[in-house]
């Protein structure tokens, strides 16, 4: 004896395939819609102001005597 073969619903194989395909077309509109995504990066790179270093500064000269 044995089971009798069961048959599965076609429906899975035509809606998966469908709801792919409509899924592709809809974020592709998305997409294509979005305003462009703002810069962060500066136009101009950041400058560290200047500071002199005690090491890299010129000693003063002696004082006349």
């Amino acid at each position: 004896m044995s089971e009798p073969e069961k048959k599965g619903s076609p429906w899975p194989w035509i809606l998966v395939p469908v709801a792919a395909v409509s899924m592709f077309f809809v974020l592709r509109e998305c997409r294509q819609k979005l305003p462009p995504a703002p810069d962060h990066s500066p136009a101009a790179p950041a400058t560290v102001p200047a500071t002199p270093e005690p090491e890299a500064a010129p000693a003063p000269a002696p004082a006349p005597q």
